[in-house]
């Protein structure tokens, strides 16, 4: 792979964490091999200090011919249309709200997604559509 930047932002440096980072950043090349690049930021956002920190992850990976980009927060609403019998606190995960690597998991998940999705069209392994034709 080529270079791996992680950048922490309103919130201290951890090398455990830009370890994780780095390892799940090395595994996505077993997917699609020829990434470039790989920049990952970390962030607090400043206005849910009231409610606990919550992380959020942005993947940018620089692939032959695009870029793709990956933004985890956790939810912190419950869906619409849902019937509520919960309230909007009780269907956050309990675990994302303090627990970066968590998020970081999930991040990296999507974006291995996004990259197998790359490989294909890469490969041009897509069902072609037909315009106009049918059967």
């Amino acid at each position: 792979m080529g270079r791996v930047e992680v950048t922490f932002r309103n919130m201290k440096s951890s090398e455990w964490l830009e370890s994780e980072i780095r390892d799940r950043a090395a595994k996505l090349e077993t997917y699609c091999p020829g990434i470039v690049a790989c920049r990952v930021l970390v962030a607090i956002p400043h206005r849910h200090h009231d409610h606990g920190n919550r992380f959020g992850v942005h993947i940018d990976l620089s692939v032959p011919g695009e870029e793709i980009a990956v933004s985890h927060e956790p939810q912190r609403r419950a869906p619409k249309g849902e019937l509520a019998a919960a309230t909007a606190k009780s269907t956050e995960d309990p675990g994302a709200r303090k627990d970066a690597l968590l998020v970081v998991n999930n991040a990296f998940a999507a974006a291995k997604r996004q990259l197998q999705d790359y490989a294909r069209r890469h490969r041009r392994n897509v069902k072609a559509h037909t315009a106009g034709v049918r059967p």
